[in-house]
C-alpha cells in the first residue's frame, strides 16, 4: 500500500480558497513550522510575468508554514512547474498546537529553480501578495501574518498594486474584502513594506 502524500504550502497554498479553487485540495491544512528553510520572494514566472515565492535552504532559519494532503498529478506538477518537489524529513516538522499529531506519509516542500529577486520585467503581484496573506489570516490570524511578512525576504521595488485591475497579475487569487484590505496595507505599513510598492 502506497503512503499518502503531503505538501508543505508557504505561499498562495495557505489560502483555503485558492488551494481548493485551483489546486481540488480539500483536506485540513496543519499549521507547522519547518525547520532549515527561509521564504523570499525569488521564484519568476515569465509566462505570467511575475515573481512569487519560492525558498531556500538555512539550517538557522524556520518557516511557519502549512501541511496539507495532495496527490502529485499533472495538474499540481503545472501550477508548481517553477519548483522542484524535495522531500522532506518528519523531524523536520514541529505542529504548531502541541495537541497536534503530524499524519503518517511522505512530505515535499517545492523548492524553486535559479532563484533571484524579482526584476522589474515580473513584479510581485499585489494579488499574490494578498492571497498568501489571506491565508495567514485564515491559519493563524495577525501574528502569523505579521510573521510571513517579516520573515520573508527581497521585498522589492519591482512590485505591482493590481488588485483594482480588470484583469488580475495573479490568476489564483483569493476574493479580498475591504476590512481585509485594509487590515493587509497596515501590516505590511508596521513592517516599514508598503511604501516599496507601485500603483
Amino acid at each position: 500500500m502506497s503512503r499518502s502524500d503531503y505538501i508543505l504550502g508557504y505561499g498562495s497554498l495557505l489560502s483555503a480558497y485558492s488551494r481548493q479553487t485551483y489546486s481540488n485540495m480539500h483536506g485540513d491544512a496543519v499549521p507547522v513550522t519547518a525547520k532549515g528553510w527561509v521564504r523570499g520572494w525569488t521564484a519568476t514566472y515569465p509566462d505570467e510575468n511575475a515573481t512569487y515565492l519560492g525558498v531556500r535552504p538555512d539550517p538557522s532559519s524556520s518557516m511557519r508554514a502549512a501541511l496539507m494532503p495532495t496527490v502529485i498529478d499533472p495538474a499540481l506538477r503545472l501550477r508548481e512547474r517553477g519548483y522542484d518537489f524535495v522531500e522532506l524529513e518528519q523531524s523536520s516538522l514541529t505542529p504548531d498546537q502541541p495537541d497536534i499529531s503530524l499524519p503518517d506519509g511522505r512530505y515535499w516542500i517545492v523548492v524553486n529553480r535559479d532563484p533571484a529577486p524579482a526584476p522589474a520585467a515580473c513584479p510581485l503581484p499585489q494579488t499574490y501578495v494578498d492571497t498568501c496573506l489571506i491565508g495567514c489570516l485564515e491559519m493563524g490570524g495577525e501574528d502569523l501574518a505579521r510573521h510571513f511578512i517579516e520573515n520573508t525576504e527581497h521585498w522589492t521595488t519591482a512590485w505591482l498594486n493590481d488588485r483594482d485591475h480588470a484583469e488580475k497579475r495573479y490568476p489564483r487569487h483569493s476574493p479580498l474584502d475591504g476590512s481585509t484590505r485594509d487590515l493587509i496595507d497596515q501590516l505590511l505599513d508596521n513592517a516599514g513594506h508598503l511604501h516599496l510598492r507601485q500603483g
